[in-house]
């Protein structure tokens, strides 16, 4: 399987809970290892679920900081499939076809 699930099982399997999302991001956003965003340190400890410490400056700092899941509510499995179903279809999606696919009861959900 790719790094880009091409159809809705491959999503499923790649994402089937919380932890495989964070991982997911964590390998996107640090293909070389973890970086301390605030001395560049290297020597990066993992704490928790998508969490790091810097081990140098002592810093920590989550996967989600400075991505548009940052401040969510929803889970990140949600808005992976959100995604997935925006960019799979060939002519886009309504924000009503979108809240429908995901079952959500109302656009501020």
């Amino acid at each position: 399987m790719s790094i880009y699930p091409k159809n809705v099982a491959e999503l499923m399997d790649l994402f089937p809970n919380e932890e495989a999302c964070l991982e997911y991001l964590s390998i996107i956003r640090c293909p070389n290892g973890c970086q301390c965003v605030r001395c560049d340190s290297q020597n990066i400890l993992k704490i928790g679920r998508g969490l790091y410490r810097c081990q140098v400056c002592k810093y920590d700092f989550s996967v989600i900081a400075g991505t548009l899941f940052q401040d969510t509510h929803k889970p990140l499995r949600l808005w992976f499939h959100a995604i997935w179903y925006v960019v799979s279809q060939k002519n886009g999606v309504s924000a009503l076809g979108l809240q429908k696919a995901l079952g959500l009861g109302s656009y501020s959900n």
